[in-house]
């Protein structure tokens, strides 16, 4: 049958990382996935998608790295260098071309094809790295591997050719060699994956702490889709013999809505389970701008809000690195519903203590307030950054589910799916009709299903011509 030799690449808004397979097609292998953030005592599925240039545009680093060597800068030294961060979005609605720049932290401009070239190369090198350091024989070249690159759905069609470009420019495949790459939606790799998984590869989000397999043998309690109460959300697992070994949703003719709430987009769509376990996208997948970027932006503006008299517009001029610094706290601090307790830098304080006593800048403002060295936003001004992503939610599962397509479950995907504010939106808002359902690991689940996508795993994507004549 030959080898399946295969890099799934996730190149995301916010985070990104690589999964692959080197075995045989005969063998049926868990994908290996590339733990990242070691040096900074982290062990996450993915690195920041941010990449550091010197002043000559020359590469330095990628991911928590450049993080790290960009914050501990000083002003005159980080102004010279380009850092970008979050760069993906900043060509969301753009015409994609050669000449397309896009903006370091510094101010200064760079071809967007070279910030996006340069971070897949890093990519490339690394899981080839990685590769070839386990394995006793020759090392492997980038031609040996089948490429996945995933894109959201917001991407038309001159954002995928974009992606081919940086990618030849990258390494990962030649010039007419399109047949090494393949380009799919984040939303089907994370079905691939999902479908894949047992019951108690699940959280159940009635259930948070118990696996979604609680058949009698397991004792806890009866099975959630087996109740008469819950008898409209079947679960696919439905055999008390294969309770716990069974994918979740094998059956024929299970319809469910997808959702991945990345950093950069909320995407969306429908698929169906047809018969031997292949999928049916029903709905065309659509996606918006209202990622996990957004709940950023607000808390930024609030900072603006809290450090008047200029002093924030100066602070974010002098001392980009340290806004860095700021932001990736927060970042890990988004994922709670709960009053959330911020280091302030040295540096920002000095700045507005020039103006007045540091305290007196939380007077005018709501939901904020100052702890010997500390911002502390208090849980009901976090979940107002997340309002227009959990109104974008609401409304495009709406409009979605009134249409007649008998979803069974709706099934969260992505990084943002672990914020508990997300989740307990969508739990509150639709799970009285669905039953709500999240992998254990949301946001690896697009990585480990992209690797099986050129072994036959693919989806069968909604034909909008043969929609329309039935109509």
């Amino acid at each position: 049958m030959g080898e399946s030799f295969v890099i799934a690449v996730d190149f995301g808004t916010a985070y990104s990382g690589y999964t692959f397979n080197t075995s045989t097609r005969e063998k049926e292998n868990d994908p290996i996935l590339k733990r990242w953030g070691a040096g900074e005592g982290l062990d996450t599925p993915k690195t920041p998608t941010c990449i550091l240039f010197n002043e000559k545009g020359e590469f330095l680093k990628f991911g928590y790295e450049a993080k790290k060597a960009y914050i501990k800068m000083r002003g005159e030294e980080a102004n010279r260098h380009y850092f970008f961060e979050g760069f993906k979005m900043d060509l969301y609605n753009k015409d994609f071309n050669k000449d397309l720049k896009i903006k370091a932290a510094n101010g200064e401009e760079m071809e967007a094809l070279k910030v996006f070239s340069e971070s897949l190369k890093f990519l490339k090198d690394d899981a080839l790295k990685t590769i070839n350091a386990n394995n006793a024989g020759l090392p492997f070249p980038a031609s040996n591997f089948t490429w996945v690159l995933m894109v959201p759905a917001i991407c038309d069609e001159s954002a995928k050719q974009f992606m081919r470009e940086a990618a030849i420019q990258a390494g990962i495949i030649t010039e007419g060699d399109d047949k090494k790459l393949v380009i799919t939606l984040e939303l089907e790799a994370a079905s691939v994956w999902c479908k894949k998984l047992p019951a108690d590869g699940f959280i159940s989000e009635k259930h948070n702490t118990k696996s979604l397999d609680q058949t009698p043998e397991n004792h806890n309690t009866k099975s959630l889709a087996q109740t008469p109460e819950n008898h409209n959300t079947k679960s696919l697992a439905q055999t008390p013999e294969n309770h716990n070994t069974k994918p979740l949703d094998q059956t024929p003719g299970t319809q469910y809505l997808i959702v991945d709430c990345g950093g950069g987009t909320i995407d969306i769509t429908v698929h169906k389970v047809l018969k031997g376990g292949a999928l049916k996208e029903l709905h065309k997948a659509s996606g918006n701008n209202l990622g996990g970027q957004n709940v950023d932006r607000k808390f930024k503006e609030f900072l603006r809000e809290i450090f008047t008299d200029g002093v924030w517009d100066e602070y974010e001029q002098k001392y980009p690195n340290a806004i860095q610094r700021i932001m990736y706290e927060f970042t890990r601090l988004k994922q709670v519903d709960e009053d959330v307790k911020i280091p302030c830098p040295d540096s920002l304080g000095q700045l507005a203590e020039q103006k007045k006593d540091i305290e007196r800048f939380f007077e005018s403002v709501q939901g904020a307030s100052w702890d010997e060295g500390y911002i502390i936003i208090s849980r009901e001004k976090l979940k107002t950054f997340f309002d227009d992503i959990l109104q974008g939610i609401t409304m495009s599962l709406r409009e979605i589910l009134n249409k007649n397509l008998k979803i069974d479950f709706i099934l969260t995907v992505g990084g943002l799916a672990e914020s508990q504010i997300v989740r307990e939106l969508i739990n509150e808002e639709f799970s009285e009709e669905y039953k709500i359902l999240c992998p254990a690991r949301p946001q690896e689940a697009i990585l480990r299903g992209a690797v099986l996508y050129p072994c036959g795993e693919h989806v069968e994507r909604f034909d909008e011509s043969k929609h329309k004549q039935q109509k």
